[in-house]
């Protein structure tokens, strides 16, 4: 996961807010886990604006109507990163017991940010501007995206079913569902990573760098 400590941060001092299931529908992916130990989500109020504004361009769209956003994860504190990346690094020394330490640690920050306590460099997740989601239907049930949350593998970079001569038989509807989840989220303004499809931030440093703004908006929320 590319980071940006080179882009200043001037925190505009929005609070956290709770997430409310009466808008969304949340599944507390870390506490469902055992990572975490809470299982309230939370974003920037500012982030959480922009959610309510997506959801409604999405409504808007014919054959949407009565979609929501399922969200995953929001706000991160640290003890809860560091113990991501301990997990997903124990993952890969299993996967590829051959592996050096620093290719383990290459394969974690592909898709995990350290558990920074540098106020100039904070995780993206423990910024507050930073949502793990993804769409569902008027029944709640989850568009196919053609992998699960947190599958670390190059099937969950967002134009990976894109690639000509993909032999996953529904590559086109995964592709086709990644693209209108990205230009809803995109139409308020949040960026997404590349390497997960279903990641997008706001006010962050990588959404300074991405939309060329001078400074990020949002800090670390925890210290």
């Amino acid at each position: 996961m590319q980071h940006y400590p080179h882009i200043p941060i001037c925190d505009n001092k929005e609070p956290l807010e709770i997430l409310d299931e009466t808008e969304f529908v949340l599944e507390p992916a870390y506490f469902n886990m055992g990572v975490s130990d809470t299982k309230i989500i939370q974003l920037r109020s500012g982030a959480i604006e922009r959610l309510r504004e997506a959801k409604k361009n999405l409504q808007k769209i014919s054959g949407c109507e009565g979609w929501n956003f399922k969200i995953w994860d929001g706000f991160r504190p640290i003890k809860v990163q560091n113990q991501l990346c301990i997990n997903l690094k124990k993952d890969l020394k299993a996967k590829y017991p051959n592996w050096s330490e620093e290719e383990l640690q290459k394969g974690v920050m592909e898709f995990l940010s350290p558990p920074s306590t540098d106020l100039s460099a904070p995780a993206p997740h423990n910024t507050g501007g930073v949502v793990d989601l993804t769409l569902v239907d008027a029944d709640g049930n989850e568009i196919p995206m053609g992998t699960d949350f947190d599958d670390f593998t190059e099937k969950s970079y967002t134009d990976y079913f894109s690639k000509a001569g993909s032999k996953e038989k529904m590559a086109n509807i995964y592709h086709e569902n990644r693209i209108l989840f990205k230009k809803i989220m995109e139409s308020v303004g949040f960026i997404n990573d590349t390497c997960e499809w279903w990641h997008f931030a706001y006010g962050t440093q990588a959404w300074a760098a991405a939309i060329n703004e001078k400074h990020a908006i949002y800090g670390s929320a925890e210290f």
